[in-house]
């Protein structure tokens, strides 16, 4: 009996260390928009678990939880994201699928698949929220050695 305690014992123990917890994730980033209506927040996933940079050659998405700072009815409609290395005058040579779901009011939650930095360098990423009346972006820089 006791034998088949002290094996549970060490399978659970083994099984929670192995667990990531969410101490172990990389954090959420945080970015207001340009004209400050919206809070971005957005972390990175491979293969839909978080991610650290760098990235560099690597499909990735990103997930973001968009909350207007204004008027608590305003909800996105639509978001467009994009990256480009202003340096080098390009941007990405693919286009992610964008999956927008709208939250609690004034919320939502999106995601842009398939993201690809081909190359090292600065990418600035940029987020487009369109509300059905104006649209206002919110951007980030990310280096990749």
């Amino acid at each position: 009996m006791k034998l088949i305690l002290c094996v549970i014992v060490l399978l659970v123990a083994h099984a929670s260390h192995d667990a990531a917890s969410p101490r172990d994730e990389p954090r959420w980033n945080e970015v207001a928009s340009n004209d400050g209506s919206w809070i971005v927040r957005w972390r990175l996933l491979v293969e839909g678990k978080p991610a650290e940079l760098p990235l560099a050659r690597k499909r990735f998405t990103i997930e973001l939880q968009i909350e207007s700072t204004g008027d608590p009815q305003e909800t996105p409609t639509a978001v467009l994201v994009d990256a480009q290395m202003p340096e080098h005058l390009h941007g990405m040579n693919v286009a992610p699928i964008i999956a927008l779901t709208t939250g609690a009011v004034g919320s939502a939650l999106a995601t842009a698949e398939g993201m690809l930095f081909h190359m090292s360098g600065r990418w600035e990423v940029d987020v487009d929220i369109d509300d059905g009346t104006t649209v206002e972006r919110a951007q980030w820089n990310i280096t990749l050695p």
